[in-house]
């Protein structure tokens, strides 16, 4: 018989997947005269990964500039935050319009190993972060004989 590995987190994951369907699809449901666009509303997607002795962190942020991007480690935590600006302009017949889109983002995510931080490095390629932590060697456990 299957055992069944019970994952406290796996309900979290799958009602934050319904709601980030629920708004992407907002736009389309309410209908074209309310003011809601795919930028308000729009989570960028997270990748972890462990490759070789490196911690890699990848995140989407279409749109979004290197100088507004702020990437920090605060013990075992990754911290990215960003924020999108847009401003558009179109002219038309005597007709002028002006369109401004913000949009800040902050995600937190939790390293699988101990990284040195001092040695960290950061790309932006395409909309796509690209973070690539060293990882510590862990120290030895030795035991220690009670004299």
């Amino acid at each position: 018989m299957a055992r069944y590995i019970w994952d406290p987190f796996e309900e979290l994951r799958r009602m934050q997947e319904r709601m980030s369907r629920l708004f992407e699809e907002l736009p389309e449901t309410i209908g074209p005269s309310l003011p809601v666009s795919p930028e308000m509303t729009q989570m960028p997607y997270v990748d972890v990964m462990e490759k070789g002795n490196d911690v890699i962190v990848t995140a989407d942020l279409p749109g979004v500039d290197k100088k507004d991007i702020k990437i920090s480690v605060r013990g075992d935590v990754l911290e990215i935050s960003a924020e999108r600006k847009m401003e558009r302009e179109e002219k038309e017949k005597g007709y002028l319009r002006h369109e401004r889109s913000y949009n800040r983002f902050y995600r937190s995510i939790r390293l699988p190993a101990a990284v040195d931080k001092s040695k960290a490095k950061a790309t932006l390629n395409n909309g796509v972060l690209e973070v690539t932590l060293p990882k510590i060697e862990k120290a030895e456990v030795s035991e220690i004989p009670i004299v």
